[in-house]
């Protein structure tokens, strides 16, 4: 499972390097719980946060569609795309404290795409044997 396997070694170095940000941001602000309200430390909250929440159901997906023998090249594009849409989201979150960015919306509908994508291809490589094509 080494596209899964790569997927999950990526989007964990991201992270960390969030997790690191948000802690930081913490300790500069003496904030151990909550964001008191600064800007900052909430979007570097909600980064993280929104990482921990799309990450599981994307290296889920992508090790079930490789488990099942999806065809590799795809796979490695689709799960590549995965990657940059959190990185982009991640990115477009961390630097607008107001409002929607470019990454941010970039980020969010190209993960939803790309896992309705991927579920829809799950959803064939199942159906498949049942219906003959």
């Amino acid at each position: 499972m080494m596209i899964t396997a790569a997927s999950a070694a990526a989007l964990s170095l991201l992270l960390i390097a969030l997790s690191i940000d948000a802690s930081n941001r913490r300790m500069a602000l003496r904030m151990p719980f909550g964001d008191g309200g600064d800007p900052g430390l909430t979007a570097a909250i909600r980064a993280h946060g929104n990482l921990v929440e799309y990450m599981p159901i994307g290296l889920t997906m992508i090790g079930l569609l490789e488990t099942n023998h999806a065809h590799p090249l795809a796979l490695s594009i689709v799960a590549a795309l995965f990657v940059v849409a959190r990185m982009a989201h991640a990115q477009g979150i961390r630097s607008s404290h107001d409002g929607l960015t470019i990454g941010r919306s970039v980020g969010i509908v190209g993960t939803l795409l790309l896992l309705g994508l991927m579920a829809g291809w799950l959803g064939a490589m199942i159906a498949r044997p049942v219906v003959g094509f």
